[in-house]
């Protein structure tokens, strides 16, 4: 607690504030002191809140420059509150932004729920009851779809896509979403509807839904909570970690839907994209398909990834989004992601096909070109934000005659080919870059059973 005495001067009232710190490694008690002085006129309540608050403020600077790392210490009377921002903020320069982002979150709304209990008073049943609360919990979903009022607004008033796009700076894909009638942002609906001084309900549908979290998202909240659990564990400031399973009943986990296409689909889609008449969208969409790569490492990709002469690939980086921060370059997903495969021959010749249109459209854009490298840029060489490839992928699905399927669906689709060719789930998985083998039987456990009766049946075969 810091010591304050008043003291009278020729330039007035002041008060003398000292702090005592002791030195654990010395002993030594060490005393710091500063002087405050009142604003003119302050009565003396003002006086005496202002005083003790500068006094607990100077007392706790004190013993954070006096601390080995600069921080407050943690105790078990710390709230919950306290030791996850303290916690969220020793991890941020180890951990990647996308993980930041989605803990910051998780953080906020359990301080929502159970923050202020000190650490001390955490037990097995209040962390039961807040995660009965996620699984519980509703959200409501906003389904925002253009009326054939917004076409008929832009003849009228003669602001086309075109003017949109680079007068008005709205972006390709979202405003491609708008015009087809697919879903959009309420808020890119709101800006649309301004740049034609129009409510937003004059051109767009607008419903609103309730519906359950998805599993994964609740998910990632609880594991949250059970890393700063875990770590106030090992720094004994909790006896021991209640928001693990020793303690908590977890709800089973729904079986995982993979989107992926059948082998009709996967050939309509394959030979849409060989025919596709820009280069671009053929290049990513087979090396998606024939691959299995992540759509942020296709993003990522640089030409020198591309060995020409081994025809492999390498995926050494991963381009993403991330909320409240933007577009992230780093590392890939896992370290076991990190990984070089094998090409077939047909996507070598439409990547050296692509390299060849790509240095004449660089040649052709001189000044221009933003002088990148990576393989997928936006119109002048500079980066590629990954939604595009989402617009990309709908383009080539309306070519082949088939309903929308997830960018991701194409690297399911190529997993589970793999697996119905008899490919060894070790080989498989190292292509996809899982870091185990049994991540991989984990998510296609279904289609490894049908191998398995195909294997049966082939078995059979031999010996008859």
């Amino acid at each position: 607690m810091a010591c304050i005495s008043k003291r009278e001067t020729k330039s007035g009232l002041t008060y003398r504030v000292q702090v005592k710190v002791k030195d654990k490694g010395s002993g030594r008690i060490n005393v710091y002191s500063t002087t405050w002085k009142p604003q003119a006129g302050s009565s003396p309540k003002q006086i005496e809140r202002d005083l003790t608050l500068f006094a607990a403020e100077y007392e706790n600077s004190v013993k954070m420059a006096a601390s080995a790392s600069g921080e407050p210490t943690q105790s078990p009377e710390s709230t919950l509150s306290q030791y996850s921002i303290w916690w969220l903020k020793r991890r941020k320069d180890e951990i990647a932004a996308s993980y930041y982002v989605n803990c910051e979150s998780a953080i906020e709304l359990t301080d929502k729920h159970i923050g202020g209990y000190k650490l001390k008073e955490l037990t097995p049943n209040i962390i039961q009851q807040y995660y009965d609360k996620l699984d519980r919990a509703e959200k409501t979903v906003t389904v925002v779809t253009a009326k054939p009022t917004l076409r008929e607004k832009m003849k009228t008033t003669g602001v086309g896509y075109m003017k949109l796009r680079y007068e008005k700076g709205f972006s390709s894909c979202s405003l491609a979403n708008a015009l087809s009638g697919r879903r959009i942002s309420y808020e890119y609906a709101k800006r649309l509807a301004a740049a034609f001084n129009e409510s937003v309900d004059a051109l767009f549908d607008v419903k609103q839904t309730k519906q359950r979290y998805a599993h994964e998202t609740i998910s990632k909240i609880k594991r949250t909570l059970r890393a700063v659990l875990a770590t106030a564990k090992k720094q004994r400031l909790i006896a021991d970690n209640y928001a693990s399973a020793d303690y908590i009943t977890f709800p089973k986990r729904p079986p995982r839907q993979i989107d992926y296409m059948d082998d009709e689909d996967a050939k309509r889609f394959y030979k849409a994209a060989d025919e596709f008449p820009d280069i671009r969208y053929k290049t990513a969409m087979l090396t998606l398909l024939l691959t299995g790569m992540r759509r942020g490492e296709l993003c990522g990709l640089e030409w020198q990834d591309i060995d020409f002469e081994n025809a492999t690939i390498t995926i050494a980086r991963s381009l993403t989004a991330v909320r409240k921060v933007g577009l992230v370059l780093k590392d890939p997903k896992t370290e076991s992601s990190k990984r070089v495969i094998a090409v077939s021959d047909k996507l070598l010749s439409t990547l050296k096909e692509y390299k060849e249109w790509y240095d004449n459209y660089k040649t052709t854009l001189g000044d221009k070109w933003q002088n990148s490298n990576r393989l997928f840029t936006s119109e002048f060489g500079g980066v590629m934000y990954p939604g595009t490839i989402n617009f990309w992928m709908k383009k080539i699905c309306v070519a082949a005659g088939l309903e929308y399927r997830t960018v991701h669906s194409l690297r399911h689709t190529n997993i589970t080919m793999q697996i119905a060719a008899g490919v060894p789930i070790v080989t498989v998985a190292g292509r996809a870059g899982h870091a185990r083998t049994s991540t991989t039987t984990d998510i296609y456990s279904h289609f490894l059973k049908t191998a398995d009766r195909t294997a049966a049946q082939k078995i059979e075969e031999i010996f008859e």
